[in-house]
């Protein structure tokens, strides 16, 4: 049942809400895929982004009484299970949020105006986590939701979020050379647009789906980096980020989830066997994932 436009979003709004975006991800699992050309036209951004979320559900399915905890659980489930560039951005975006949400004045429900505050910190921390980061992305639809202000009554606040947000993931097809190319819209922007559609979803607002043209079919080889490396390591904020300094050379699409100090690396390179050696004098390396990348 949809909540009422004055009525704050608790730990079960936001349940349900989480609950409808695992939905809209499976739903659209195959389009997200489809869609996929940047960074990598590796087809995997709707599979990755419904696996990350699975795991932040999962995790926070004992933690439905009080939004701050239901939050912080959902983040760091979502960090520590995260899957290629989309995955690790939704988890910071998640992570960003239960910061925000965190500061909520009341432990069982926040108004609009906390929950815009939690929407810009979930964008800031989604854009710390990439080293190089773009427009015409994820980042891209986190700042349009979080420009949004506030209103009195969720409903029609979450309306102006959708007009927003559409309207933002409509232009990144005139953001970003692939894009252009492909004559197609952002992958993982569209992915985090369905987060929206699900809280507004919960205020009774009322969301038809956006009608995505297919990718047109570019006859472009890639030519970036073989492999995508993921890893895990435990260290301090300060050993993190003389990692990320050390492998910044070493590959591209480089982007850190979690807190300290549980740290989950990702990375695009030709050379994933010198990206470990670089961090094992420091900390142990745990968890690694190596996928081939391209066509």
């Amino acid at each position: 049942m949809a909540n009422t436009g004055n009525a704050g979003i608790d730990a079960a709004t936001l349940q349900a809400a989480m609950v409808q975006f695992q939905d809209l991800l499976a739903q659209n699992e195959q389009l997200l895929n489809d869609l996929n050309v940047y960074p990598v036209p590796d087809s995997d951004t709707g599979s990755n982004t419904l696996h990350t979320l699975k795991a932040g559900i999962a995790n926070a399915s004992g933690h439905a009484s009080d939004l701050g905890e239901y939050a912080a659980a959902l983040a760091t489930g979502a960090a520590k299970s995260a899957l290629g560039n989309s995955g690790v951005i939704l988890a910071q975006y998640l992570q960003g949020l239960a910061q925000g949400l965190s500061q909520v004045k009341t432990t069982d429900q926040c108004s609009p105006s906390e929950w815009q505050q939690s929407l810009e910190q979930a964008a800031v921390v989604a854009r710390e986590s990439v080293l190089t980061p773009a427009e015409g992305t994820m980042l891209t639809i986190a700042d349009a939701a979080a420009n949004v202000p506030a209103q009195s009554d969720f409903q029609k606040y979450y309306q102006a979020v959708q007009i927003a947000v559409r309207a933002a993931v409509i232009e990144t097809q005139n953001l970003l050379p692939e894009l252009v190319a492909a004559e197609v819209v952002d992958s993982g922007a569209l992915a985090l647009s369905f987060f929206h559609d699900s809280v507004a979803l919960s205020f009774g607002v009322t969301v038809s789906p956006l009608e995505i043209k297919p990718r047109k079919l570019v006859a472009t080889s890639y030519s970036g980096p073989a492999f995508e490396l993921m890893f895990s390591v435990i260290c301090s904020q300060a050993i993190k980020e003389e990692i990320e300094s050390k492998i910044s050379s070493l590959g591209e699409s480089i982007a850190i989830s979690g807190l300290e100090p549980d740290f989950n690396f990702h990375i695009h390179t030709n050379e994933p066997d010198k990206v470990i050696a670089s961090c094992e004098n420091q900390v142990e390396i745990t968890n690694i994932r190596i996928s081939e990348l391209g066509n």
